[in-house]
């Protein structure tokens, strides 16, 4: 009644091997693929930030010079109005 096919069994058991290191070899390559997509994410969220606060810092380096020379511009008219 129960027949063992040796050679059946032999195909199958490499088969599977086969395909259990083929699947092995997939993982790897998807956690490497995962592994570059977010270190490539941090890097640009990392020159995207860096990019925003040099822009912050140029706003209010500009912002403060402008207010620094309106107040020297207010100031020398302000002379020239009292020497007249």
């Amino acid at each position: 009644m129960f027949k063992l096919n040796l050679a059946e069994e032999a195909t199958k058991l490499v088969g599977s091997t086969a395909q259990d290191t083929v699947n092995a070899a997939g993982q790897a390559a998807q956690q490497v693929v995962d592994q570059v997509t977010e270190a490539g994410q941090k890097a640009l969220d990392d020159v995207c930030k860096n990019a925003q606060d040099a822009g912050e810092k140029a706003v209010q380096s500009v912002t403060t010079q402008m207010t620094a020379w309106g107040k020297s511009f207010g100031q020398s008219e302000e002379k020239k109005n009292v020497s007249s």
